[in-house]
């Protein structure tokens, strides 16, 4: 709206709107300067401005602000308590999207600038700030839409409701007025890859990434669309973004996956540390999922690294609980695949002392002593999981047979049945617990195995002998390293 000010831009959007700021700062000088600021030079009056000095406080109010479809702007100090408040931007951003979000610093570095882009962040102002600067970046950031903001926002709406067609012909609109607007090209882009011109998409970023050479949204969809297809130039555009926002942890792991795809796990293992070392640093509360997604990427083509990040994540953890037992459980299976049953072992032990109440632990940590062909301490700890739980394995086709299988190896033959006949329940046409459960049943009553004879059909003779039925010969102890995976439980 032309002539607007930004002391009325500022003001209708509390007043007419009905908007408040909130405030998240451990800076309590700025924070008594912008209260003055704002009351003094638009002359406001009541509780608009909300200033709060932790994260946990300030998600309180913002929720309540979302439940009551109150308009809001946010400020946000850049550090919190010696702690980046990235955990909070990016918490903000998914619970609460409509909120406006201002981050405010003492300095301000091209990487930290663009990263806060991507994460949604409307203005960065730099500390010390002018009231003017203050109520302008802050007017800016939740100034009324124009005509050409309008076309932009009904394309965007056309393509989250995917009514591609419609949201390309929107695109044109955008473009006749501004034939450079890279945000235009790059939602034109959109609407091409919503009805499947890759090819068409694919130019519409490029033109747009030409456009404005440092808007990051052409270059991350030209990067998405080439890892679909497979295509070698995403490692490129993918580097090219890092070099930009190179904050970012998570486009780090997609740069190491591009190098596992590739063979080339050197590569891979210097943007892993990367992506593990910002992660540690700016966003802790990614550390987890990120670790997870780092052993869903390697732990089929370098278990190896799947050990080295798993025991990072729990090695650097101040204080370990229930939410890390998913690490520990995960670590100690990959270490059974390799073979290393002993080290398993011990990081059983470990996730013992946070949860000792778990039988899922209990039974992973006997399964890793059977193993190590140490039987009856992997009995133990069944039994002891099944004490915890005697119900923990209902509902597993594996672990019941697993279990069963070893009360059989040790020759405890009426405790086996129960879990053959459990593992019948839940698959019917089962034969290995089937077989197993007639074997436990005649050992238990007669010490011998049962013959197991083939339906002979009606032109067979009936006194040719059925070699297949006959027991097979007693197996060496040393073929028990072929023994089919166990089957584990998740936590």
């Amino acid at each position: 709206m032309p002539g607007e000010t930004a002391d009325t831009i500022v003001r209708d959007f509390i007043e007419k709107d009905q908007g408040v700021i909130v405030y998240l700062s451990d800076d309590f000088g700025f924070t008594r300067a912008l209260r003055n600021m704002v009351s003094r030079l638009i002359g406001l009056r009541g509780e608009v401005l909300m200033p709060f000095t932790t994260t946990e406080a300030a998600m309180r109010k913002c929720t309540e602000l979302k439940d009551q479809d109150v308009p809001c702007v946010v400020f946000i100090e850049r550090m919190i308590n010696n702690r980046p408040s990235t955990d909070f931007i990016i918490w903000l951003g998914r619970e609460f999207p409509q909120a406006k979000k201002i981050v405010l610093t003492w300095e301000a570095t091209q990487e930290t600038v663009a990263y806060f882009f991507e994460l949604g962040v409307s203005r960065v102002l730099v500390k010390p700030a002018s009231a003017n600067n203050v109520i302008e970046e802050l007017a800016e950031a939740i100034s009324p839409p124009m005509e050409f903001k309008q076309q932009m926002d009904r394309c965007r709406e056309l393509l989250e409701n995917r009514e591609y067609d419609a949201a390309l012909e929107a695109s044109d609109h955008i473009l006749m007025v501004r034939p450079d607007s890279a945000r235009g090209l790059a939602m034109r882009g959109d609407a091409f890859m919503g009805i499947g011109k890759v090819d068409n998409a694919v130019q519409a970023y490029m033109a747009a990434h030409e456009a404005n050479p440092i808007f990051m949204a052409p270059l991350i969809k030209l990067a998405e669309a080439f890892r679909e297809m497979e295509d070698e130039r995403a490692l490129a555009y993918l580097k090219q973004l890092d070099d930009i926002s190179p904050l970012n942890p998570e486009r780090k792991i997609d740069i190491a996956e591009e190098h596992l795809r590739k063979g080339e796990h050197e590569q891979a293992e210097r943007y892993l540390d990367q992506g593990m070392k910002t992660a540690e640093k700016e966003v802790r509360s990614m550390v987890g999922d990120l670790t997870q997604r780092i052993v869903d990427a390697v732990s089929t083509v370098a278990p190896n690294l799947a050990v080295k990040y798993l025991n990072r994540v729990i090695e650097t953890k101040r204080t370990l609980g229930r939410d890390d037992l998913v690490h520990f459980n995960r670590l100690g299976i990959i270490l059974r695949g390799e073979g290393r049953w002993a080290e398993a072992v011990e990081v059983y032990r470990k996730a013992v002392t946070i949860a000792p109440e778990d039988p899922v632990i209990h039974y992973n940590m006997g399964l890793a002593h059977w193993e190590g062909n140490e039987r009856m301490v992997a009995m133990g700890c069944f039994e002891k999981a099944l004490s915890i739980d005697p119900q923990f394995y209902a509902g597993s086709v594996g672990a019941a047979l697993n279990i069963g299988s070893l009360y059989m190896d040790l020759r405890y033959y009426e405790d086996a049945q129960p879990f053959f006949m459990h593992v019948l329940e839940l698959d019917p046409k089962n034969e290995m617990a089937r077989t197993k459960l007639a074997k436990a049943r005649s050992l238990a009553e007669t010490g011998h195995e049962p013959v197991v004879r083939k339906t002979a059909s009606k032109s067979e003779d009936d006194r040719v002998l059925n070699l297949e039925g006959l027991p097979e010969p007693p197996k060496k102890k040393k073929k028990k390293k072929k023994r089919k995976p166990f089957t584990n439980l998740e936590i």
